[in-house]
């Protein structure tokens, strides 16, 4: 017994065998060897960019020191102290001042822009003096600390540094910024007043300069970023305004963060509160570590070859009867008795599918002599149906007999009752159809509405409607007599010749318009008639109607039906909504569902 169950457990046996010893193995093996690799190669290089780092911003801060020492030894000219004194000077002096003040800054500035503002409120008395639009450094003139905010700001700061974006001096097709050092200018002489500020601008090309200099992974975006409000002061090109540590990123070593795609190493200075960033790919930092890959990859196939080949021997006691098997399916036929082979002794899952096979063909066998006992019986149905077709067959013949007779006795109108009578009796029976045209369904409603003109003695009229190309369309056979009827009924049949019946067949987008409208006096309540609808009224009222919608809605959904409105003259008019249907393949599409 429990070496039957051990011998069924074959599958389980080979699927758990190839899930331990190889998938699994392979599988740890090279994630564990990749993310080692990978991981290394992070740290390595992390640490190194890291110091490559530092030492480039340590170089930034030294340029921008450059810069502070040159703002301090222009700041101490006494020349520079001159523009805070603001008593009048005849205008051959001012013109001198401003010219030794311009080649001053002048002697300073090669990438790096020297500029002084001052605020001056009698800015008449230089007007030879350029303005900002025009010059790229030199001596300008406020009229009031509004103009720029950035110089009220510095004003602010007395004798401290600071440093801001502004807008670039000089022309400039576009609007550029530019890196600002500000310092304002103290009033030593005069208790400290302060009404000058001295600006060193483009400050970004050198430091572009530096920044570009360092030998750097591909695609690796260097960004100089404001501290406090993430400002970026030197970037790439179209780069955002902006620039921040992405929350995501895992901290790796100290100033070193990475990401799913990128690696981000970055260094503070204290000094002038920035921060250097290099954002780089990992494709650019991993390329060593695909060969590592390719090799665990080889070593990993060589392994899974060596298993591969015992795998084929074990595999040779289920290949070989499942092929044997497979050959026998395709000799069997309906009905014809399947000779036994050894293959279904075996106590395992290949002897449960012989055993499963032959218990199958011998129910196969019994279901060919079922299904031959039923074809016989559905011989004897469809005799009895043809038997019972003889009576409508019957019923035709002798209606088109009196139609002649008629005809022939000089009674016209007795002949076309009978010949309507005979149309309406054919269309409804339809040879046991579901399914009618359109052009069949109208010649079934008009052989009715004529019937009942001549029983109403003409007391209404009717008219049909029906748009081109719509009469071969498919529709549930007698839905719209009954509609036809109950106007008749309930609206016009005792008008006196004044009752009107309009019967319109249109389409719209992919849906079918049925419309039977009529004009008939009598207050109509539509409640009642929705209670039909609904199933809410007594059911021996309203048959034909509810039979209508019902029909409809069983074959297409409730998405189809009858619904009934109020003329705004006089009468009720009906609406039969159905799917626009125009072939067989489209019916089947609705009898499928």
């Amino acid at each position: 017994m429990f070496k039957r169950m051990k011998s069924r457990r074959l599958i389980k046996k080979v699927v758990l065998f190839v899930i331990l010893f190889i998938l699994i193995p392979m599988l740890l093996i090279f994630w564990f060897a990749s993310n080692q690799a990978s991981l290394a190669i992070k740290q390595q290089v992390g640490k190194a960019l890291s110091e490559l780092n530092k030492q480039n911003h340590v170089t930034l801060d030294r340029i921008m020191d450059s810069i502070d020492q040159n703002i301090v030894k222009i700041l101490s000219s006494d020349l520079i102290q001159q523009w805070n004194d603001e008593s009048a000077i005849p205008e051959e002096q001012r013109v001198k001042k401003y010219m030794a003040t311009e080649k001053l800054l002048a002697n300073y500035s090669a990438k790096v822009k020297y500029s002084l503002f001052v605020l001056n409120r009698q800015q008449q008395d230089y007007y030879f003096a350029p303005l900002t639009d025009v010059s790229a450094s030199g001596v300008f003139f406020l009229q009031e600390m509004k103009e720029r905010p950035w110089f009220e700001k510095a004003i602010q700061a007395g004798g401290s540094k600071s440093i801001e974006l502004i807008d670039q001096l000089g022309f400039s097709p576009q609007p550029q910024k530019t890196i600002a050092y500000l310092r304002a200018v103290s009033d030593l002489t005069n208790r400290g007043k302060t009404s000058s500020v001295l600006v060193a601008t483009e400050i970004e090309n050198v430091l572009r300069d530096e920044m570009n200099a360092i030998a750097l992974p591909d695609q690796t975006k260097v960004y100089l970023v404001d501290v406090g409000t993430g400002t970026v002061m030197v970037g790439p090109q179209g780069s955002e305004a902006t620039f921040s540590l992405p929350d995501s990123g895992k901290q790796l070593l100290p100033n070193v963060s990475i990401t799913s795609s990128h690696m981000y190493v970055y260094h503070d200075s204290p000094s002038y509160a920035n921060r250097l960033v290099y954002e780089i790919p990992l494709n650019s930092l991993l390329g060593s570590h695909n060969d590592v890959q390719e090799i665990i990859q080889i070593t990993a196939l060589c392994y899974f070859i060596v298993i591969l080949a015992f795998l084929l021997y074990f595999a040779k006691s289920i290949l070989r009867p499942m092929a044997k098997l497979a050959a026998l399916t395709r000799t069997y036929e309906p009905g014809k008795q399947m000779k036994r082979v050894k293959e279904g002794d075996r106590q395992d899952e290949i002897g449960s599918f012989y055993s499963s096979f032959y218990l199958m063909t011998e129910r196969l066998n019994q279901l060919v002599k079922e299904k031959y006992v039923m074809e016989i019986k559905q011989k004897e149905s469809e005799l009895a149906l043809m038997h019972s077709q003889i009576t409508p067959h019957l019923l035709y013949n002798t209606l088109d007999s009196i139609y002649w007779y008629g005809i022939r006795g000089g009674v016209p109108e007795v002949a076309d009752m009978v010949r309507d009578l005979s149309t309406l009796l054919r269309i409804g029976l339809s040879r046991g159809k579901e399914m009618i045209t359109v052009r069949e369904e109208l010649e079934h409603v008009n052989a009715y509405l004529q019937l009942q003109r001549k029983r109403y003695n003409q007391s209404f009229h009717f008219h049909i409607v029906l748009e081109d190309e719509l009469d071969e369309c498919l529709l549930p056979k007698v839905i719209i007599q009954p509609l036809a009827e109950n106007s008749i009924l309930h609206g016009i049949g005792k008008m006196d010749g004044e009752g009107e019946l309009w019967i319109r067949i249109r389409k719209k987008a992919d849906q079918l318009l049925i419309s039977v409208e009529d004009n008939g006096f009598r207050p109509v309540d539509l409640e009642k008639i929705q209670a039909l609808l609904t199933d809410k009224a007594d059911p021996d009222k309203g048959f034909g109607v509810r039979n209508v919608h019902k029909r409809i809605q069983f074959r297409f959904g409730n998405a189809y039906g009858l619904s009934y409105s109020l003329r705004e003259e006089r009468g009720l008019n009906a609406v039969i909504c159905l799917p626009l249907i125009r072939s067989a393949s489209e019916l089947a599409s609705y009898t499928e569902t």
